[in-house]
């Protein structure tokens, strides 16, 4: 029996792997540090999702493989959005920031390590920070706006499709179905893994 033959049509369904919500705690941490200790929250969101954004484009895979969302204000990557306000729910987040005031985030302990990113990721949090930090969150919600992969989802909001991002990114044909598989064989080791555990 021959193996099934993927395209770019038959991909959208594969599985991806789950939130690194460690790395996502160290990636906003360094940005904080960059904004001497506090940053807002709604800036922060931006630069995250434009930090995962390069890094798929460059190298085919995000660095927190959080699940970027469309909201009214543009993507948005959904589980650190979620930790911002809830940081209780998570495992690393409540460790290293406060809860928003006046949509403004502190760090908690500037001993925050990076030791789960790696050197190409602490580059490219500092190249992006450098090219985007200086901006206002105004400026940065027009630019992430204009980005192919937007869809504006009026008053509501909606997952955002990861074909969708790849292709807008670069990705096509057999490389894209190859990042896919990539992503599936992640997720499917990590379910593998849960249930050895259980």
């Amino acid at each position: 029996m021959k193996p099934p033959v993927f395209t770019e049509e038959s991909v959208s369904e594969m599985a991806v792997p789950r939130f690194k919500e460690h790395k996502a705690t160290q990636v906003a941490a360094l940005l904080a540090k960059y904004s001497s200790g506090k940053i807002d929250m709604y800036k922060l969101i931006k630069l995250i999702y434009l930090i995962d954004r390069e890094s798929l484009k460059r190298r085919g895979h995000p660095v927190t493989f959080d699940r970027p969302y469309n909201l009214p204000l543009g993507p948005t990557p959904s589980h650190t959005y979620h930790l911002i306000w809830n940081p209780w729910d998570g495992e690393y987040w409540p460790q290293s920031f406060s809860l928003p005031k006046k949509n403004i985030i502190r760090l908690l302990n500037n001993d925050t390590d990076d030791g789960e990113l790696s050197p190409f990721e602490i580059d490219l949090i500092s190249e992006i920070y450098e090219e985007f930090g200086n901006k206002s969150f105004s400026e940065l919600k027009k630019y992430v706006h204009s980005l192919p992969e937007f869809d504006d989802p009026g008053h509501s909001s909606a997952p955002m499709e990861w074909n969708r991002l790849l292709k807008a990114v670069g990705w096509t044909g057999d490389d894209l179905v190859a990042i896919r598989k990539e992503f599936n064989a992640i997720a499917t080791f990590e379910n593998m893994m849960d249930n050895t555990i259980e």
